[in-house]
């Protein structure tokens, strides 16, 4: 079991939600999020704009087999390539354990 955890900004969320649904992920959990760049920690990766304009974003967590992991994580490489946008992040965590 995986976990995949997508990071986007607010703009992108339609496209992230089509992303899980196009991955045949039906489950997941979306949450708001409000980034933040310090000053003096600028790094060509990283996503947010600076302290003074916080970027509203949104993350999701998807829970589900490695096969679709994997699927989802190629579809958001994919997908930031053709939309040359640098503003979507993912990533997948093993799960050890789960209580259902």
């Amino acid at each position: 079991m995986k976990i995949v955890v997508m990071m986007c900004l607010e703009e992108f969320a339609d496209k992230a939600r089509k992303l899980l649904s196009d991955a045949k992920i039906s489950v997941f959990s979306e949450g708001d999020l409000r980034g933040y760049h310090l000053k003096g920690n600028i790094s060509i990766d990283n996503w947010f704009a600076n302290k003074n304009s916080p970027e509203n974003s949104n993350f999701y967590f998807a829970l589900c087999d490695e096969n679709k992991a994997e699927e989802l994580l190629k579809a958001i490489k994919q997908c930031k390539i053709d939309t040359k946008n640098e503003h979507v992040h993912a990533f997948q965590l093993s799960v050890e354990k789960f209580i259902n």
